[in-house]
């Protein structure tokens, strides 16, 4: 793994420095995780957000806990100014550098903000950020009081405003045997109606509910055959499989969400417009 230097601290270029709030954050580009199903799920409903997002012409997009970055490039595309947060300023360091020094496609402005979304109220910058859309993909399960988050995101958002977000669904991620999420960095558990009604109660109407079935099914499926040895590796070991090129088409191919066996996604995502 690459390494940079950050005012005398040695932090990975490409990869999940160690955070208490999103230990579980991933760079679909990172050529070193063979983690091909997870890495392509994550980079689809980026560009899901974008294709989305693109016949409305936000000005401004705001990616709440954007992590390694991956998906600012894909905002920056549609949008005139994209706000990047995260609760870590070491990411956001390696986020802004990378934004700086590589090539991106995306002309879009951004703008990196730390903030720790549970420390409320929210600093100015954000709540009176007249934002056109939100992304947060994988963050309120992280969350002691997620609700208060939405709150938040409905405040920042301009009238009519776009929410796009996604959280993994409890069907395939059962509590433990004294109710709590196995994954020991989530916070909390949702079904699509618990979600459906927070977002309601705060002003958003959701308009479509997406999943990624295909990966998830292509995933189990290859879990079987690697158990039951019809096969001896996982196609994300083929390191060929890995270049940003080959990513980007495997995302489109088999986890573009799309409003096919919902209920057969790992995560829920919903896209919700403020009342």
């Amino acid at each position: 793994m690459d390494l940079i230097n950050i005012q005398g601290a040695i932090l990975p270029k490409k990869g999940c420095a160690d955070l208490s709030f999103t230990q579980d954050c991933i760079d679909p580009f990172d050529l070193e995780n063979p983690n091909l199903w997870v890495k392509i799920e994550h980079l689809g409903r980026y560009l899901f957000a974008a294709d989305y997002l693109r016949d409305y012409r936000p000005r401004r997009v705001a990616d709440i806990a954007c992590g390694m970055g991956y998906g600012l490039n894909e905002l920056a595309k549609i949008a005139d100014f994209v706000v990047a947060v995260d609760r870590s300023s070491e990411v956001l360091k390696i986020d802004d550098l990378d934004w700086n020094t590589d090539n991106h496609e995306g002309q879009g402005k951004i703008d990196f903000h730390e903030q720790d979304l549970e420390s409320l109220p929210w600093s100015r910058h954000l709540v009176n950020s007249d934002l056109d859309a939100i992304i947060s993909f994988e963050t309120l399960e992280h969350l002691i009081e997620p609700e208060l988050v939405i709150a938040q995101f409905s405040q920042s958002l301009n009238e009519n405003g776009w929410l796009i977000c996604s959280v993994p669904n409890a069907l395939h991620e059962p509590p433990d045997r004294m109710g709590l999420p196995v994954n020991p960095y989530h916070k909390q558990l949702f079904n699509f109606s618990e979600f459906r009604r927070l977002l309601d109660k705060h002003s958003f109407q959701v308009i479509y509910r997406l999943g990624q079935a295909s990966s998830n099914i292509l995933f189990k499926r290859e879990s079987q055959l690697l158990k039951h040895r019809s096969i001896s590796q996982r196609i994300g070991d083929f390191s060929e499989l890995h270049s940003p090129a080959i990513i980007r088409h495997l995302t489109y191919l088999l986890a573009y969400p799309t409003v096919s066996n919902i209920d057969g996604s790992y995560a829920l995502i919903v896209v919700a417009r403020k009342k």
